[in-house]
């Protein structure tokens, strides 16, 4: 009996691994600034995550945080007296996440080197209002702080980047 109830526990945690991974490759997320102080070469953002799985999701954003920050950059915000300007991508290069797969797999693995670019404001739990139901999914958000100026110099460091100031 004990058997059969961690046969089950690991065949539902696998299946949330699966969920998490196949989620993760589809890169399904909003990123959005917020308001507040963040250290000096950190950027404060909110990461909306999609999944079936509310812990997946927020397991994910993380991830999400650091691929928005690399890929996608952040949007402005205006919030009555705050406001953020737009956050360019570091990475602007067409095809580089493609031609680089194989460092980005490794990059975003659980327990991956992205990890230690990203901070999880109030533990990763969202807050209220943070989680909808969306259809048959969840849509999550969590706060995170993102080392951006670290991010920059490892990508520049690993050669997937040019590092600021070439071809001046």
């Amino acid at each position: 009996m004990l058997l059969s109830v961690l046969l089950g526990t690991v065949s539902c945690s696998t299946a949330r691994k699966a969920t998490a991974d196949k989620d993760t490759l589809q890169w399904r997320y909003e990123v959005e600034a917020v308001a507040g102080q963040a250290r000096q070469g950190y950027i404060l953002v909110k990461v909306w995550t999609y999944s079936k799985d509310k812990n997946v999701a927020v397991g994910q954003a993380g991830k999400n945080a650091v691929h928005g920050v690399l890929f996608k950059g952040v949007p402005p915000l205006t919030d009555g007296g705050n406001r953020i300007p737009a956050q360019k991508p570091l990475i602007t290069e067409a095809g580089v996440e493609e031609r680089n797969q194989d460092f980005f797999k490794v990059f975003f693995a659980d327990g991956g080197k992205y990890q230690k670019y990203v901070q999880f404001i109030n533990n990763g739990i969202p807050a209220t209002g943070d989680i909808l139901k969306v259809g048959k999914e969840y849509k999550i958000a969590v706060k995170v702080s993102v080392a951006k100026d670290a991010l920059r110099r490892e990508m520049e460091a690993d050669g997937i980047i040019a590092k600021l100031g070439t071809g001046f």
